[in-house]
């Protein structure tokens, strides 16, 4: 492998376990909820992504388009999917968390054929009925009872709160592809997490000047480390690095997760965990091959018929990273 490939795998695994550090970190922060946390986090990081952006001279080339309403529900979803999954962590734990954060794929399967008019394959639905079986087997059959021993009002909360986040990460999949043909995967991240942070203003009501210090280490950790760093790493290192190849690395994202906490949180690790957490990721990782492939061929076509041997790739972000696998019309400037 040239040093630049090995260079850019190493780049987007880092990113990946980098994400993975997401919930950890965020159970370390007092005396602050979610919404609190998340503008923090997500203003630190736009602030350094828009000082590398301008030292790369990129930032002049990042303007609105057309599309801007899906590019504001872009932002919405952003928000939605953080909030939901830090609140699920609040609740749960990491492992869980990030789990029913990666049902992603299932939404979009059971939504796409009615916005995206796609056709549902044999493939889909086996990956279907993996992840709904990894479900259940991560959350427990009896603890989605209510009234039993093993469950509370609040867990539960949590485990929806975390099928939550995994709904609006699958709306961010199916907008971003929308998208795509417009926006290029650094103008996407840069633009709505502009949005978002336009959508939390009001949390920054919340937040008092003892809290924030308190709490700043970890916050600038979030925002630069994961929201800014993290992204960088995984954009710059897609340039060189097949999308196939992406959609696998990207899983490190929750198994790193799983890993870490059980590590430094010494949240347990049961076969119960280790079983869902192979299922789920199986359907995961089924759905996004099978779409990296169509989109890949529907690419490969489109450059064929206009007379080219260029071949577009598609990039993917980790959940916490977002957006998602779309192509960006050649253009190499991704972060």
């Amino acid at each position: 492998m040239e040093p630049r490939y090995l260079k850019a795998n190493v780049q987007v695994i880092a990113a990946s376990v980098i994400y993975g550090f997401a919930g950890i970190f965020f159970l370390y922060i007092k005396n602050m909820a979610p919404g609190p946390v998340v503008f923090c986090q997500l203003l630190f990081g736009f602030l350094v992504l828009a000082a590398y952006l301008a030292a790369a001279g990129k930032l002049s080339g990042i303007r609105l388009r057309g599309k801007r309403t899906a590019l504001l529900l872009l932002g919405a979803w952003h928000a939605g999917v953080m909030l939901s999954y830090y609140t699920a962590v609040s609740f749960t734990n990491v492992s869980m968390s990030v789990l029913l954060l990666y049902t992603a794929p299932v939404y979009v399967l059971l939504i796409a054929p009615v916005i995206l008019k796609e056709k549902i394959s044999t493939k889909n639905l086996a990956a279907l009925t993996l992840s709904l079986i990894g479900v259940l087997v991560v959350v427990g059959y009896e603890n989605l009872v209510p009234g039993t021993a093993e469950a509370g009002s609040e867990y539960l909360f949590g485990v929806l709160m975390g099928l939550f986040s995994g709904f609006f990460y699958a709306c961010i999949i199916m907008t971003s592809r929308y998208l795509r043909d417009e926006y290029s995967g650094l103008e996407q991240l840069f633009l709505s997490t502009g949005v978002t942070l336009v959508i939390l203003l009001p949390f920054m009501l919340q937040i008092s000047s003892t809290a924030l210090l308190e709490n700043l280490p970890v916050l600038l950790f979030l925002g630069v480390m994961i929201t800014s760093i993290g992204s960088i790493l995984y954009f710059t290192g897609l340039e060189h690095v097949k999308a196939q190849n992406a959609s696998i690395i990207s899983l490190l994202e929750p198994v790193s997760a799983i890993f870490f906490a059980y590590l430094i949180l010494k949240d347990p690790v049961s076969v119960r965990t280790l079983i869902g957490c192979i299922l789920i990721l199986a359907s995961s990782l089924l759905m996004s091959l099978e779409k990296e492939n169509q989109i890949e061929s529907e690419v490969i076509l489109k450059e064929k018929t206009a007379g080219k041997t260029t071949t577009v790739l598609t990039a993917g972000v980790p959940a916490t990273g977002v957006p998602e696998p779309h192509a960006d019309k050649g253009k190499k400037d991704n972060i």
